[in-house]
């Protein structure tokens, strides 16, 4: 069994604390308070990630991972693996990895909005040069790029944001940090 956070209940709770903050202040990136031991297939933060929001009661949908990775986060969360992306509460997109399609994942309903999924996508790093957020959370417009995410990412999220409030979220992750985009982000190219 691989080993997870070492002080398992504070790194949690730093740890959601920070995606809250991202998720509150969109395309923000923001250093995770604390990294587990990077798990064969995954980032740490990725692996911080679902250590904190994984449990007995979320579907995760998986790219390819060895076995030894998947057996880990299922002994230190609990959480049920589905080889259906549409069926996953969260989808991990490791770096490199194609996009599902963001239209046929779980976008919520008008009545429970925040049943709907997120993604934890792996980016290489992040820039300013890609696009320009503004919406809730934004004090003025924010540029924001992410490298590696897959092409059609940005031209996607536009397609998502258009079904507002209804969609999915991400959380972009490089191998520290994460900035978080919330589906009413509206995006300018450019």
């Amino acid at each position: 069994m691989l080993t997870g956070f070492s002080q398992p209940v504070e790194a949690a709770q730093s740890i959601f604390r920070a995606v809250l903050s991202a998720m509150a202040e969109p395309l923000l990136p923001r250093a995770l308070p604390a990294l587990p031991p990077a798990l064969p297939g995954l980032k740490a933060a990725t692996a911080a990630l679902l250590y904190t929001l994984a449990d007995q009661d979320v579907r995760v949908w998986l790219p390819a991972l060895p076995d030894d990775t998947v057996a880990s986060l299922r002994f230190h969360t609990g959480m049920r693996v589905t080889d259906r992306p549409e069926e996953a509460d969260f989808i991990v997109i490791a770096a490199g990895s194609p996009l599902p399609d963001l239209m046929r994942l779980k976008a919520g309903s008008a009545e429970y909005p925040d049943r709907s999924a997120t993604l934890l996508l792996e980016a290489d790093g992040f820039t300013q040069q890609q696009v320009e957020g503004s919406g809730p959370g934004f004090a003025a417009p924010r540029r924001f790029g992410a490298d590696g995410l897959p092409a059609s990412f940005w031209r996607e999220w536009q397609h998502n944001r258009a079904r507002f409030p209804l969609g999915v979220d991400a959380v972009l992750i490089t191998d520290t940090h994460i900035a978080g985009l919330p589906r009413s982000v509206r995006l300018r190219e450019g």
